[in-house]
C-alpha cells in the first residue's frame, strides 16, 4: 500500500495542478472577453482604484472613456495606457474633462461622453470628494459640496446616461463606496454621512 501511496499521490498533484491551470486559463479568457469592445466610463480614472481599473479594462479591450478633474493627470494616464498596449487589441482611450461637484455641467459632460462611442455599456461611478477635519469647523457649504460630488453628481450622470442603456436594454452601473460609512472614524464626518446615503 505505501509503494501505490507514493504512485498516485503525485499523479493526484499532477491531476489537481492541471486543473488549476485550466481554470485560470479560462478564467482569464472570459475575462477579457467580457470587456472586449465594450464601452466603459470611469468618472475617476486618475485615482489609485480607477487607475487600476483603467489598465485592467483597456487591456481587455474596452473601448476606454476615462473622466477626471484634472486634465494632466488624464494625460499622463493616457500616455501610460498607449505606451504598453497593443494597437491591433485595444482601442485609443477617450478623455472628459469631469468635476462631479458641479452638478450643472454634468447634463453636457454626459452628452460629451454618449459621443465618444455613441453609448455606454458600463459606468463605473468611482469618484469621490473627501475631507478631513472636525465636523464643527467643516462648512455648510462644504458640506454641499461633498455632497454633490459623492451623492447628487453620480446619480445625475446616471440618470442622464440610463435612457440609453434602457433603450438598448443592455448596460451595467456600478457604484463604488466603502464601508467607512459603518464605522466612527474621527475627522470624516461629512464624507461618512455621505458614504451611508448612497
Amino acid at each position: 500500500m505505501g509503494v501505490t501511496a507514493v504512485f498516485i499521490l503525485p499523479l493526484l498533484l499532477l491531476g489537481i495542478s492541471g486543473l488549476l491551470f485550466i481554470y485560470q486559463e479560462v478564467s482569464r479568457l472570459w475575462s477579457k472577453s467580457a470587456v472586449q469592445n465594450k464601452v466603459v466610463v470611469l468618472t475617476d480614472a486618475i485615482s489609485g482604484l480607477g487607475k487600476e481599473c483603467a489598465r485592467v479594462f483597456h487591456a481587455g479591450g474596452a473601448r476606454l472613456v476615462l473622466c477626471g478633474k484634472n486634465w494632466e493627470r488624464l494625460e499622463t494616464l493616457y500616455d501610460a495606457l498607449i505606451s504598453v498596449a497593443d494597437p491591433s487589441k485595444t482601442f485609443t482611450p477617450k478623455l472628459v474633462l469631469l468635476d462631479l461637484s458641479d452638478v450643472s455641467c454634468v447634463p453636457d459632460v454626459a452628452k460629451e461622453i454618449l459621443d465618444c462611442y455613441g453609448c455606454v455599456d458600463i459606468l463605473i461611478n468611482n469618484a469621490s470628494m473627501k475631507v478631513k477635519g472636525p465636523a464643527h469647523k467643516i462648512s455648510l457649504e462644504l458640506d454641499k459640496k461633498i455632497m454633490d460630488a459623492n451623492y447628487f453628481g453620480p446619480i445625475t450622470l446616471t440618470k442622464a446616461l440610463l435612457p440609453d442603456m434602457i433603450s438598448r436594454r443592455t448596460g451595467q452601473i456600478v457604484l463604488v463606496n466603502n464601508i467607512q460609512g459603518k464605522l466612527g472614524i474621527p475627522f470624516r464626518t461629512a464624507y461618512l454621512t455621505m458614504t451611508g446615503v448612497v
